[in-house]
């Protein structure tokens, strides 16, 4: 049986440490310095209370900065199978959430599955 040169076994072994350290297997988070140069001012907001979704139907551009409001007096939801999921808010809370893959994304409320709305993601007209 015919062994491979010692030149050849040391290269595969150099290229396989090198490659082993190509991927942060645990990348860290973001630091407060990282998300203070991000700019989550709203660009369109969309609130739920008891009645369903206000605006049902929102066009928005890849990247806009959304703000999600319960304005219920109970328990709501944003949810979009497989893209996202607010969970349960209470009353009065808010959250921000960017969309950055264009598309059609009908999304209803956990709590009442009757409500629902669609976002209606376009690319920049840049192309950005």
């Amino acid at each position: 049986m015919r062994h491979p040169p010692r030149a050849l076994i040391g290269l595969w072994l150099l290229v396989g440490s090198v490659l082993a350290g190509c991927g942060d297997p645990k990348p860290s988070s973001p630091t407060p310095a990282d998300l203070a140069q991000i700019d989550f001012t709203p660009d369109h907001t969309i609130t739920v209370d008891d009645q369903g979704f206000h605006p049902a139907t929102l066009v928005v551009l890849a990247g806009d900065v959304l703000l999600l409001v319960n304005a219920g007096s109970a328990l709501h939801s944003f949810t979009a199978d497989s893209r996202f999921d607010t969970g349960r808010m209470h009353p009065g809370d808010e959250t921000t959430m960017v969309l950055s893959a264009p598309g059609k994304i009908p999304y209803f409320d956990l709590e009442d599955p009757d409500h629902t709305a669609t976002i209606i993601v376009e690319q920049p007209p840049d192309g950005g």
